[in-house]
């Protein structure tokens, strides 16, 4: 039940360097940010490192993109942490699947996890395998590691995911030979990270308004991913919605309280940990993104939290409604 959307990966990033280019955007790749200057309730300039020197960057507006809320937490703003850590997957892809032989079922796949995966060392007893039909490649995503924010634990964090990979090639390997028994690995990933530090905003989003499809006033990105649950080792949880069910992300979930220009985007936003596992992922991200850049226009020298949200509603409108044909029916 799955579609695989084929693209040229080199057109889709010449594409995006051409459109970053075109909206006067300066990429600084590389920087770490290292400090934050606060005037009263506004954030006046980013002190940056970088392996070519320490980079100063001043503006009227900041988005706190960083999926840690470390602006904001820089910026001595309050922020939360989850109580019971959310595990991150060691994500990477294998090379060499043999894809005329036949493919175990997801269902088989986790079943031999369970009976044997202790065997191996590996404590998570599911996931899933994405192959690209065509080619000799498979996305693997049945891993699950901490992400803790201190420096030190994250980089044994790192290396005990690409340990937790070779457990795993190794299951795969000699659990299904015919399909899996020459496969390698290609790459592998850095730790995808779910949930580790999030901003207080003016507002926290609830699981149950995920649930009850609430639509608030000042909603910004409309979703419908699944409760996504990683605070278990061993295994994942999903809480699947109807074909019609749709949530929101409001504003005022991506606005911290004692700043007045700066605004939160991506999994940094509030909410508790059962709403943020369904709004963290790509789509209302990228929604969210926009959302705020708008907002801080509108804003201007003065305060996000007073803009006139009908114009901002106007600008973002395909956030939050389709407004093109759709789909053709088959005849």
């Amino acid at each position: 039940n799955s579609i695989i959307v084929h693209y040229d990966e080199t057109a889709l990033a010449r594409w995006m360097e051409q459109a970053v280019s075109a909206a006067g955007v300066v990429p600084l790749l590389g920087a770490v940010l290292r400090e934050v200057a606060v005037e009263g309730r506004r954030l006046t300039r980013l002190r940056l490192a970088t392996r070519h020197g320490d980079v100063e960057v001043a503006a009227r507006g900041f988005v706190d993109a960083s999926g840690d809320a470390v602006l904001a937490w820089l910026a001595g703003l309050e922020v939360r942490e989850p109580a019971v850590p959310v595990f991150g997957t060691m994500m990477f892809t294998l090379e060499g699947v043999d894809e005329q032989a036949p493919a175990g079922t997801r269902e088989q796949i986790h079943a031999r996890l369970r009976e044997k995966g202790a065997d191996y060392g590996l404590a998570r007893q599911d996931g899933f395998l994405f192959s690209f039909p065509g080619r000799d490649l498979c996305l693997v995503n049945m891993t699950h590691l901490p992400t803790p924010l201190d420096p030190v634990a994250m980089s044994r964090a790192v290396l005990e995911g690409r340990a937790q990979v070779d457990r795993l090639v190794a299951f795969l390997h000699e659990q299904f030979p015919e399909r899996l028994g020459r496969a390698r690995v290609r790459s592998y990933g850095q730790p995808g990270v779910r949930q580790t530090r999030w901003i207080v905003g003016a507002h926290s989003l609830g699981v149950e308004e995920v649930r009850a499809g609430t639509r608030f006033p000042d909603a910004v990105a409309r979703c419908s991913w699944p409760i996504e649950g990683h605070q278990d080792e061993s295994s994942s949880h999903w809480e699947e919605f109807g074909d019609d069910h749709m949530h929101y992300v409001p504003l005022a979930s991506m606005l911290p309280p004692g700043a007045d220009n700066l605004v939160a985007a991506g999994r940094c936003i509030d909410g508790d940990v059962g709403a943020l596992s369904s709004v963290r992922v790509m789509g209302p991200c990228i929604a969210m993104g926009a959302a705020a850049v708008h907002a801080l226009d509108l804003a201007g020298a003065g305060s996000v939290h007073g803009i006139d949200f009908g114009v901002l509603r106007g600008r973002i409108a395909d956030n939050l409604e389709r407004r093109d044909p759709g789909p053709t029916p088959e005849a």
